[in-house]
């Protein structure tokens, strides 16, 4: 394996150019001789069709000459007819009408003329001459001149008497065909057997041009005469017709009939009619060529065959002669070098396929041997595993957990190799990245064969084939050491911030009552000094509980325990609120603080208000704390905006001292300041920046800030919103009278399991002359409805028995209570719950704790749009009767965290008694819930735990105690993750900040003589 990584690295493919280079020619040689052997087996296949394509044309054309040479036959028959069926013998008129008749020139011209050749004993002579001059039958002035040639005496003659045409003959008139041998003997056996004869001896013929010539003959016999044997066809002999043709015309008009051109003929006679072989001899007589002489060199040019032709009993040999290329169709011209192209192109891609599956199947297990490699010296366990649960990879790291060798490994089941347990823990994952095909990475345990746990990160990822998930490859890197030291480090956080927490609340212990003591002390203090003293004391511990406050904060960003609410809010209270924390301390600088809210940015949205004034009253104040005249303008205005939210941002901009740009890049920073003088000349921890900047990250955002040193700077902060739910009124908190008359004699049904939240729903709501009937679950409000109707139903979500959405799903089920208006009461404000109350069938969605006027203007809108109903218990009231402001006191808390003064006058409208009242109620319900809490922790119930912890906070956020309504909130999340310890400490807790809520209570809230009842 070593040797092959180096060589695998030169080249993966092949190992070196030279042996890719001596692959490469074996395949160009390989395709070249494949080529060439198909293209010599294309020729061949070629020549071959070509070849029985002339084959075919040679055999026509042999039927055609043997056609031609049959029907001068049936020419001659005719005439020696014409003879025989006269009873005189026929005239020299007759015979020239006949062959007239015939039109040689025209349906045969080949046929150069018809004779009849008469025969005459030597005796006959000097009187068949005599005749033959004085016949005038055609001739007018006869024949004269006329005499048998050649010259001499014979004992026989056979003399051409009547001959057509007789302008082209007129020399062969009188001529003794029989004078020569060959004709003689030809002419004998014509007689003897009464059949067609012909000598086949060239004849010359010099007009109109030389040629050769052959002629044909047929006996004619007397009529009527016995034609049995020889004696009698020798005794009833008269003479014959004969027919003479051109043979350059007869193999012209047969070569001009074929459909392929360029065809040569040579025609031969052979020397033995009848006998002898198709190939031309030496001794055979050249009748017609017009092929020329070939050389060896051209003869392969040109396809030959030799065909018998019958002539009359003479066998003639026709040589048919062309070129190969007038016989080859286009396929066969091409055909060839096809066949080359397509086995040089074919060898070629077959050996490139080939030489490609070696060469990958080489660089696949020279790189399989290298990452193998890479992968066995890897910190980390690798593994692969198919659908089936088989491991189809591992590395030997892996292997070697498992304690076994990879090669055992591969093919085995998970289950073959762990606990059935560990192994379906482990294939549930797995399966879920074969279903979904996404990356998944997270943390767990594995035990080893020895038994020991080790911790591993794992990071998991689809291997996708054609599209489809075929396996799943591990990575887990042992994280066990990380592992306990992050739980070491956990640990020391956690005593860190218990300790700041528990530190904190012990400094706020004394630090409250000095603020209330003092607070207590400035009502009845009268001497000047003493003022002066008691408020310095009391801006002092006020200070001193901000810095505590801000180490709080810290502490529980830091350990992530801090919360944001998600709640309807109005921009320009937000703005309203910052003055009147700030606009007296500006003032006293000589500075004025301005507020712009851009143009298109709503008035009314949606998140934590509360860590938002936080961090503008932290740019504000240090806007504050580092001018000395001028204005500080606090600006908010729109980044972007989709559907559900907006990206607000929020800037505070001062002409103050500024800062450079080393300076700025510093902010921002635990525990620091720019310049470490401004900390003696104006105080401050540095802790507020750092705050500020988490909390603009926990609400989606980022923090920065803009600086010029003596012109001022701009700190800007992000927070991503949620657009409001419900309209929420501006300005002064004014219940319209119109809200009003639309609740007054109103028969509302309040659904809640909390006596505290009973109570209070019901005077809030009596205040404003509705009736309010108190169920105390879900079960107890279907029971109420189904004996009588109310207006409208408030509806709590979490409650024993039967929580607020079976109810809701249960009165929409049924027609008799379907149509009621049911409103959802909840503390948890996301999204989600608002669209799961909406989705169980309820009309509408307020938060606690309850805004009164929100409360009202909720309800009186979904009333307005539903007709009115008769028969409401409470009798109208008159209208003065009936109150029309809802007035928030402008109180200010000693400590906001531990009671907020503003949320306990928003929930009872600014009213000290009821304020007072709620208050100390609180207390009770929360001593009882305390009680019931005890009970549920000895029965480890954690489910009642969270149930109390979610009660509880209601109770609690409803007066404003803030600190004691987050212990009860982490009680209540703690649902389905119950950890009995944490539980028993936050319990302890909220003992001791209830001790602490009620001095509190008791501070601010005292009645003095001034205050009255």
């Amino acid at each position: 394996m070593n040797d092959a990584i180096p060589r695998s690295i030169r080249n993966p493919v092949t190992g070196g150019a030279a042996s890719r280079a001596l692959l490469l020619g074996a395949g160009l040689v390989l395709s070249m001789i494949v080529g060439a052997l198909l293209y010599m087996g294309a020729l061949r296949t070629a020549d071959a069709d070509a070849r029985m394509r002339f084959d075919g044309v040679a055999r026509s054309a042999q039927y055609a000459l043997s056609a031609r040479i049959k029907t001068y036959a049936d020419v001659l028959r005719g005439m020696a007819a014409v003879f025989r069926t006269h009873a005189a013998p026929l005239t020299r008129v007759q015979f020239h009408d006949y062959i007239s008749s015939l039109d040689l020139a025209a349906n045969y011209p080949a046929i150069e003329g018809a004779s009849y050749a008469v025969h005459v004993t030597d005796a006959q002579r000097e009187a068949f001459v005599a005749s033959v001059r004085a016949d005038r039958s055609v001739a007018p002035e006869g024949y004269p001149n006329f005499d048998i040639t050649p010259p001499g005496r014979r004992p026989d003659y056979f003399v051409l008497t009547y001959i057509e045409p007789m302008a082209m003959l007129a020399e062969k008139f009188g001529t003794d065909i029989g004078a020569r041998q060959p004709v003689f003997k030809a002419l004998e056996r014509s007689r003897d057997t009464g059949q067609l004869g012909a000598s086949g001896h060239p004849i010359l013929v010099s007009k109109p041009t030389p040629h050769i010539g052959l002629g044909m003959r047929m006996p004619v016999y007397r009529t009527g005469a016995p034609l049995d044997n020889v004696e009698d066809r020798r005794r009833a002999y008269l003479g014959s017709v004969g027919v003479s043709f051109a043979v350059p015309a007869l193999i012209h008009g047969t070569l001009n009939e074929l459909a392929v051109p360029g065809v040569k003929l040579s025609l031969y006679s052979a020397t033995t009619p009848g006998v002898g072989t198709t190939q031309i001899e030496p001794g055979d007589t050249l009748l017609f060529n017009d092929a020329g002489a070939l050389g060896t060199a051209e003869r392969d040019q040109y396809v030959e065959a030799v065909l018998p032709v019958d002539f009359n009993g003479l066998k003639w040999k026709a040589q048919f002669r062309v070129r190969k290329s007038d016989v080859y169709t286009t396929f066969d011209r091409y055909f060839p070098q096809v066949a080359l192209v397509t086995g040089f192109a074919g060898t070629m891609l077959i050996y490139a396929f080939f030489f490609t599956l070696y060469s990958s199947r080489r660089s696949a297990v020279e790189h399989r041997a290298l990452l193998d490699s890479v992968l066995n010296s890897v910190d980390a366990h690798v593994y692969m595993k198919d659908r089936e649960r088989r491991y189809i990879y591992v590395n030997a790291r892996t292997a070697e957990v498992m304690g076994r060798r990879a090669e055992e490994i591969i093919g085995l089941r998970d289950a073959d190799l762990m606990g059935q347990r560990q192994a379906d823990m482990f294939w549930e994952q797995d399966q879920a990245i074969f279903e979904l095909g996404v990356r998944q990475a997270g943390q767990g345990e594995f035990v080893r064969p020895d038994g020991e746990v080790r911790q591993l990160w794992t990071v998991k990822a689809p291997v996708k084939v054609d599209g489809q998930v075929a396996a799943v490859i591990g990575l887990s890197t042992d994280v066990t050491e990380l592992h306990e030291l992050k739980a070491q480090a956990d640990a020391a956080n956690r005593a860190k911030s218990n300790f700041l927490s528990n530190m904190s609340h012990e400094i706020r212990t004394p630090m409250n009552s000095i603020i209330g003591m003092s607070h207590l002390a400035l009502k009845s203090v009268t001497h000047p000094k003493q003022r002066d003293y008691l408020e310095k004391i009391f801006h002092s511990s006020q200070h001193l509980l901000g810095i505590i406050n801000d180490i709080l904060d810290f502490s529980k960003i830091e350990a992530g325990k801090l919360d944001l609410e998600v709640l309807d809010f109005d921009i320009w209270t937000l703005m309203q609120n910052i003055s009147a924390q700030l606009g007296d301390v500006a003032a006293h600088k000589g500075l004025t603080l301005e507020f712009d809210i851009a143009p298109g940015l709503s008035h009314q949205l949606r998140g934590d208000p509360l860590r938002l004034e936080q961090v503008l009253l932290n740019f504000t104040s240090n806007a504050i704390k580092f001018s000395e005249n001028g204005a500080v303008r606090i600006c908010a205005h729109r980044l972007e905006e989709n559907e559900g939210e907006v990206l607000v941002r929020f800037e505070v901009r001062d002409k103050g001292i500024g800062m450079s740009e080393d300076e700025l890049a510093d902010l921002f920073q635990s525990f620091h300041q720019a310049d470490p003088s401004t900390t003696r000349k104006y105080g401050g921890t540095g802790l507020g920046l750092v705050i500020s900047k988490q909390l603009a990250e926990l609400m989606g955002g980022d923090v920065g800030a803009e600086s010029v040193p003596g012109k001022g700077s701009t700190f800007w902060f992000t927070a991503r919103l949620g657009k409001c739910a419900t309209f929420l009124p501006s300005g002064p908190q004014q219940v319209q009278q119109s809200v009003l008359d639309e609740i007054r004699d109103a028969y509302i049904l309040l659904v809640e399991d909390n006596p505290f939240s009973q109570q209070v729903g019901q005077e809030l709501l009596e205040d404003v002359d509705a009736t309010v009937v108190i169920a105390n679950n879900g079960k107890e409000a279907i029971d109420m409805m189904l004996k009588e109707r109310f207006d409208c139903v408030l509806m709590d979500v979490q409650m024993p028995v039967m929580d607020g959405f079976e109810a809701t799903r249960m009165i929409r089920s049924d027609p008799r209570m379907s149509d009621t208006l049911v409103i959802a009461m909840t503390a948890n404000a996301g999204k989600e719950d608002r669209e799961r109350c909406i989705e169980a069938g309820m009309d509408e969605f307020v938060t606690k704790p309850i805004a009164p006027n929100l409360l009202f203007e909720t309800i009186a809108r979904c009333l307005a749009s539903r007709p009115r109903r008769l028969g409401r218990r409470r009798a109208p009231q008159p209208a003065a009767q009936a109150p029309t402001r809802m007035t928030a006191a402008p109180l200010v808390s000693i400590d906001p965290g531990m009671l907020d003064l503003g949320a306990l006058s928003t929930t009872f409208g600014g009213n000290p008694a009821k304020m007072r009242k709620y208050a100390f109620m609180f207390l009770d319900s929360a001593r009882d819930g305390l009680a019931e809490l005890g009970q549920a922790l000895d029965r480890a119930d954690g489910e009642r735990v969270s149930d109390l912890g979610h009660r509880i906070k209601s109770s609690a956020r409803a007066v404003g105690a803030t600190s004691f309504g987050q212990l009860c909130l982490a009680l209540e999340t703690m649902r389905g993750n119950y950890e009995p310890d944490h539980a028993r400490d936050l319990v302890a807790r909220m003992y001791a900040l209830l001790e602490q809520l009620e001095r509190h209570i008791a501070q601010e809230l005292t009645v003095t003589e001034e205050d009255g009842v």
